[in-house]
């Protein structure tokens, strides 16, 4: 290793990503400051949280419980422990309607005090712990949760086991519309926790190549990182452009590792995790500081909110404790979960949050038609054609912000052939052209020749088409019509990997 590469850090890698969309100087970003939500007086824990399978609660009603407490668990399934995330009492254990799945959670009384148990055998002496007991920190935090397909210990945390992972990507890519901020996450202490928790990772999967991936926009953070990243070439450092959706695990994986994905499948079905910033901190805690995953960081977006802090809150706080105080009260909103063009719509305010949540986008709700929309310059509007003036603008004015409302669709028109979803896709195939097989009902092998199943349901075709056309919904309609055929996503000529655990994940 030189001299130079020592003092200068390593130099990140820059990967170019042709497709996508790069949303630019749109309102109602996050604020670069961090509030803790008061203790809340009642909480919900969701039995099911993140990646696995609903676990079985082992608390009764009228017991008295710690916060980090393990609450839910079950060895046996593709799962991860759920914990208490106040001291109180055990009210009720009940069924709730949770994001459009039925599923079991304990509600429990506060008792207003603020500590938590910790995690026996954890160490600040890391080094020091077996990659087992590492592994099982992870696990019996919660932590192992992250990601779409788990941490791998030797629990039933994720589908493979550590010895199966050949690469570990993580990500601080933040492509979406509004995104958590990584400032924030890593101010102070916070990088270096998080190259803690990276080396504690790369203990626990000794064997697997890790990969750190940011958008290129972070200069002043590309920077602090490259300095304090081991020097032995054992982790790979990108830059990638901040176009939506790259920060996918289908778009993300197959951009990095330079390979084919099969679409239908999970990363690590073919020996890959991917994890974000937060879920390396939650790591470090959990090994480091013995502290159970009872508390996500969360940003407050969009133009709804008065004030746009980052929160830290409580797992199981309602919605309405997380962002009491900064809603804009004189306005229709609706609230959105991580992803202004994927995310759940968050129509309850009693919903608790859980391990998932990152964002949360609070949208003009626009019902109504525009008074002669059609002459109108398009200071604050986005558009793919470039026929709006807010093109002219830097994307740091602030006088002519885009702006951000439910009402993207407009009047429908017919298809223009324009391909500009074709430019886009982030997977390469013709939305246009799948689009018009299902409007016409021809549900056939026709739609395996075009790849439908490659599809990732980002809906960016649908956001940049100027007919209006929900592109993505009709993809994905096709999708279900094939499998309700009984046409099965084919099958990738790679080897796969803890697929049936995959599937067992319901």
């Amino acid at each position: 290793m030189s001299m130079q590469k020592k003092l200068s850090g390593i130099i990140p890698k820059y990967k170019r990503f042709p497709r996508g969309y790069e949303f630019k100087n749109f309102e109602g970003q996050p604020e670069e400051n961090l509030t803790q939500t008061g203790t809340p007086a009642r909480v919900t824990i969701p039995l099911r949280q993140g990646f696995g399978n609903e676990v079985a609660p082992i608390v009764k009603s009228g017991q008295k419980v710690a916060a980090g407490q393990i609450i839910g668990r079950d060895d046996e399934s593709v799962s991860n422990p759920v914990h208490s995330s106040v001291n109180g009492k055990v009210v009720e254990i009940e069924k709730i309607d949770y994001l459009g799945r039925e599923t079991g959670a304990v509600v429990i009384e506060s008792d207003g005090t603020g500590d938590w148990q910790m995690l026996e055998g954890h160490s600040s002496k890391w080094e020091d712990l077996s990659a087992e007991k590492i592994g099982e920190l992870i696990y019996l935090s919660g932590a192992g949760s992250a990601g779409t397909a788990g941490i791998p210990t030797r629990f039933n945390s994720s589908v493979i086991v550590p010895e199966e992972v050949e690469n570990v990507i993580i990500q601080g890519v933040g492509s979406q519309v509004h995104n958590l901020s990584l400032n924030v996450l890593l101010r102070g202490e916070g990088l270096s926790h998080f190259i803690e928790g990276l080396k504690i990772l790369k203990k626990m999967m000794a064997g697997a190549q890790f990969h750190l991936a940011l958008n290129r926009s972070q200069k002043s953070l590309i920077k602090s990182v490259s300095q304090l990243l081991p020097t032995d070439d054992s982790i790979n450092f990108f830059t990638v452009p901040g176009k939506y959706p790259v920060e996918r695990d289908e778009v993300l994986t197959p951009l990095l590792l330079e390979a084919g994905f099969p679409y239908g499948y999970c990363t690590a079905n073919v020996g890959v995790i991917v994890l974000d910033i937060q879920a390396v901190l939650h790591v470090y805690e959990a090994v480091v500081e013995g502290k159970p995953l009872i508390e996500r960081t969360i940003a407050l977006c969009g133009p709804g909110f008065m004030e746009k802090p980052h929160v830290k809150a409580r797992i199981g706080s309602s919605l309405e404790h997380v962002i009491k105080g900064e809603v804009n009260a004189d306005k229709n909103l609706r609230f959105v979960l991580n992803s202004s063009l994927t995310g759940e719509s968050l129509s309850d305010s009693s919903l608790p949050i859980d391990r998932t949540f990152t964002t949360i986008i609070a949208l003009l709700e626009e019902n109504e038609r525009e008074f002669l929309f059609f002459v109108r310059p398009g200071f604050r509007k986005d558009s793919y054609s470039r026929t709006c003036l807010s093109i002219l603008f830097r994307k740091n004015s602030r006088m002519f912000q885009k702006s951000c409302g439910t009402n993207i669709h407009g009047e429908r028109r017919p298809c223009i052939f324009c391909t500009f979803c074709e430019e886009v896709c982030p997977v390469g195939i013709i939305p246009h052209l799948l689009f018009h097989y299902v409007e016409k009902d021809v549900i056939d092998e026709t739609l395996l020749k075009y790849k439908i199943f490659n599809c990732v349901e980002c809906n960016l075709c649908s956001y940049v088409c100027p007919s209006k056309i929900p592109v993505a919904q009709r993809i994905k309609e096709g999708k279900a019509k094939l499998l309700d055929e009984g046409c099965k996503c084919p099958v990738p000529s790679v080897v796969l990997k803890g697929v049936e655990k995959y599937k067992s994940v319901k």
